[in-house]
């Protein structure tokens, strides 16, 4: 039963989180830069792989039709096989995608800032190095994957069941691409192991949308396949990506302290905060919580007696009062914070209006 209520207290945490950092905005964000840098992209990808030759066009085709979806394994196809190398498009294609691409890291480096509440502000030059990083490790992981994929196609013929691990190769391949984007945007410091969850979580679901969305679209109307139809298909595919990929980042935040629970911007600092007391109190076991921590701040011993200032009164809690106490040590000493929530009750709220306005 413990464990139970742990992981439900854990998943509202990271839905907290999720809603109040408006994780949806800043991946539709991401998707819109994706969306913008992906032709040229693929015509920058089509010069380094014609440089390389060795076959790696046609199992980068192969590739895409198996793990992308039609509209954009469709351009990748018409890319690698039709004359995309010409020079002007090749320059113009670099340009855009450098832009692009610094802007996806851009808003992945801010969208992390967010997410784990740093206050620091991420020059120029920095963001530029963990971009670099990160292009890398994905470049790094696409060639290894596409790679694996090229050598289990290879024995499918000879080797039984050798088409499951297709799926397994694919989770592999994006934990090799996350990782180094999980250890590099968030402005903190971490430990190589303190990123894993939502590495895993990231390239797990990761490859559980991919799979669904193969589904919807073999089962989707062949109709709908206009141009239109298309962007729609792959702007809808980019948003959700980036929507799992930032919500690996959430996971990672509330598995780290790193999540206060307030509402979006730039939180109160890159510090970790430790957890004292995550509760739901009311009655006098609350009163009494309230009791201890007003003599800890204040140091005021006195007992408490009904308010009589005619200020309006705060609305009473219609149920338990959740209750996060934590602390978090730093150079310039120890930091404290209490987030208390509740539901407000309608009928105290009238009854204590009541009470003001009358004769005391």
């Amino acid at each position: 039963m413990s464990v139970l209520s742990d992981a439900t207290g854990f998943g509202e945490r990271v839905f907290s989180e999720f809603s109040e950092k408006n994780v949806p905005f800043m991946a539709a964000g991401l998707a819109y830069n994706a969306f913008v840098s992906l032709a040229p992209l693929l015509v920058v990808l089509f010069l380094v792989v014609s440089v390389v030759g060795g076959g790696l066009e046609d199992r980068v085709v192969t590739a895409s039709g198996t793990w992308l979806p039609g509209p954009i394994a469709d351009v990748v196809q018409q890319v690698f096989q039709g004359d995309a190398a010409g020079g002007t498009a090749s320059v113009v294609g670099l340009v855009v995608v450098l832009w692009g691409t610094l802007k996806i890291f851009r808003g992945l480096d801010t969208a992390f800032s967010e997410i784990y509440e740093t206050t620091g502000e991420s020059s120029f030059v920095d963001t530029l190095k963990d971009g670099v990083v990160v292009f890398v490790a994905l470049v790094a992981a696409v060639v290894v994957t596409v790679g694996a994929a090229a050598v289990f196609a290879a024995f499918s013929e000879t080797v039984p069941y050798v088409d499951a691990l297709t799926p397994l190769v694919l989770v592999a391949g994006l934990v090799l691409a996350f990782y180094p984007m999980f250890y590099v945007f968030p402005d903190v410091d971490l430990g190589w192991r303190s990123v894993l969850p939502g590495v895993l979580f990231a390239a797990v679901g990761w490859a559980a949308f991919q799979a669904l969305f193969q589904v919807y679209l073999a089962f989707s109307d062949p109709t709908a396949g206009s141009f239109f139809g298309g962007v729609v298909i792959v702007v809808t595919y980019l948003y959700f990506s980036a929507f799992v990929l930032l919500l690996g980042a959430v996971v990672n935040a509330v598995v780290g302290n790193y999540s206060s629970g307030t509402p979006g911007g730039v939180g109160g600092g890159a510090v970790g905060y430790d957890t004292d007391v995550d509760d739901s109190m009311r009655g006098d076991r609350l009163a009494k919580y309230l009791q201890d921590l007003r003599e800890d701040i204040t140091g005021h011993y006195r007992g408490m007696r009904p308010r009589t200032d005619g200020l309006p009164r705060r609305e009473r809690p219609g149920g338990d009062v959740d209750v996060i106490e934590q602390h978090s040590e730093d150079a310039d000493g120890e930091t404290r914070r209490v987030t208390l929530t509740w539901q407000a009750s309608g009928d105290d709220k009238k009854s204590g209006d009541a009470a003001d306005s009358g004769v005391r």
